[in-house]
């Protein structure tokens, strides 16, 4: 993997990395149109303030999300030290019938709650696939650290501890807001954890 620019911040005993995925410009826009071309297959999980929270498709209408799930488990191991992989699939033995990527779509006025991840992933990505000016940030709440908050730019992947509350502000731009979120999970994969 050739070396990418990238931040990390502490965030009390976690680290936060941002990046920018290569060749965005390139990517984002195939993996828009495979997801707008399918909307109508969405499933979904469960509905906040009126709003479908997650929505998921089979990786195969969307076979442009292995480039940012790739990146990040290349990423993930690279910086952050963490050996982890990509599951498109839910595990046999899952609960959870979803995969375990989903787009978060959130339109003017709408909000994400704090809420946290996978209890046996690794690593917990977003990546901004649209994105305006005040279409709402991301933050990061910790008891006793407060909160922090990164503004949402096309590209930019965001890594965290699962376990990390996270929330996104109301959108108050004119146009829906688009991301991929993913979990990745550890390696070696242990199947016993998830019964």
């Amino acid at each position: 993997m050739k070396p990418c620019k990238h931040k990390e911040i502490q965030f009390g005993k976690n680290t936060i990395l941002l990046a920018d995925v290569p060749d965005f410009e390139v990517w984002i826009p195939s993996l828009l149109q495979e997801m707008n071309a399918h909307r109508a297959a969405f499933d979904t999980s469960h509905r906040i303030n009126g709003r479908w929270e997650n929505s998921y498709l089979s990786v195969d209408l969307v076979p442009h999300i292995r480039i940012p799930m790739r990146f990040a488990r290349n990423l993930g191991k690279e910086i952050m030290k963490i050996k982890s992989m990509i599951l498109f699939e839910s595990p046999t033995g899952s609960n959870n019938p979803h995969p375990p990527f989903w787009f978060n779509l959130a339109k003017p006025g709408e909000i994400t709650g704090l809420h946290n991840h996978a209890h046996y992933s690794a690593l917990s990505v977003v990546t901004y696939l649209q994105a305006e000016l005040d279409a709402g940030s991301l933050y990061f709440h910790l008891e006793g650290e407060g909160q922090i908050e990164i503004e949402p730019e096309l590209g930019r992947m965001v890594m965290f501890p699962p376990s990390l509350h996270h929330g996104v502000r109301v959108n108050r731009s004119t146009t829906e807001r688009i991301s991929l979120a993913f979990n990745l999970f550890s390696f070696p994969f242990n199947c016993d954890e998830l019964w």
